[in-house]
């Protein structure tokens, strides 16, 4: 039985990390950055409308950015993000319009072919491909939808001050903004509304208030309406960390009870629980030349 219990956990381990450790899942259209420097291109791979190009000193440099046009027969095709001209190559170039210098060295030699003037179109295996190259992300990544839960909500009002864990049940929209080279290091802005059950005493109300509607009455949870705005640090791939400022507004019918916490802001921390894959793939069209 031991045997039998130890070789599952052995398969679940093995299945665990080969999911861990399989390959990027390269994607036509998307943008990569090499990981490597000085890994030579094979002259043969070096193509521009499909033709060889002999002879062409292309080094691939660790951070140069690249877009996939196409993936077949076991190769990758794709080209270089183009290469920004420098404020000096510009002036240069403004006060000597010729032929010559009309491109950087770096766009001569990754961007476009100065004879034919095409796009230079360089493939890969697949193999290493995947092994030099990561995916590279939008700065902006994309709006997400999901829910949210404050556990802990701060709030003060003059000399009163109390924490509690309200539960809310609603949603909010999200603005992702993250490092193009890490795909978990992002921040989330977010705006939501929610319906949230807060609590009433004797503290931070009139409940229990001799001569009112509510002498009798130690504690009450009525529903208010919720605003949040929040931020949420992502640092890594299970770790972040959220602020969130909001503002609960109590029915009308539950105005008497004079919560002193009415349509006061509350900070409060916590875990954001979000729905929805953002665009992680890139729009970016340029680099510089010592990216």
């Amino acid at each position: 039985m031991k045997s039998k219990i130890s070789k599952c956990f052995l398969l679940v381990m093995s299945i665990c990390f080969f999911i861990k450790t399989n390959a990027q899942d390269l994607k036509i259209g998307n943008n990569y950055f090499f990981t490597e420097d000085q890994i030579s291109i094979n002259e043969d791979s070096i193509k521009v409308d499909g033709k060889a190009l002999k002879g062409e000193n292309i080094q691939i440099k660790s951070g140069h950015q690249i877009r996939i046009l196409d993936i077949k027969d076991k190769k990758v095709y794709f080209k270089y993000l183009n290469f920004r001209e420098s404020k000096e190559f510009k002036k240069n170039k403004e006060s000597n319009p010729t032929e010559e210098g009309k491109y950087t060295p770096f766009q001569a030699l990754y961007n476009t072919n100065e004879v034919t003037e095409k796009t230079k179109i360089f493939s890969m295996p697949k193999d290493d491909f995947e092994k030099f190259t990561k995916v590279l992300y939008n700065r902006f990544r994309g709006f997400k939808y999901g829910g949210y839960t404050v556990p802990i909500r701060l709030r003060k009002n003059d000399d009163s001050f109390e924490f509690n864990s309200n539960i809310s049940l609603g949603a909010n929209v999200i603005a992702r903004f993250g490092l193009k080279k890490k795909e978990h290091m992002y921040i989330d802005l977010s705006l939501g509304i929610s319906i949230t059950k807060v609590d009433l005493n004797s503290d931070n109300s009139l409940l229990g208030t001799q001569g009112t509607d509510f002498a009798d009455i130690e504690t009450l949870s009525p529903t208010a309406f919720t605003y949040t705005f929040g931020v949420l640090f992502n640092l890594a791939e299970n770790v972040n960390l959220g602020a969130y400022l909001g503002w609960d507004r109590l029915q009308s019918s539950d105005n008497k009870t004079q919560w002193i916490y009415n349509r006061k802001p509350w900070l409060g921390i916590g875990l954001n629980i979000s729905a929805g894959k953002a665009d992680n793939s890139t729009a970016s069209s340029s680099q510089a030349d010592n990216d």
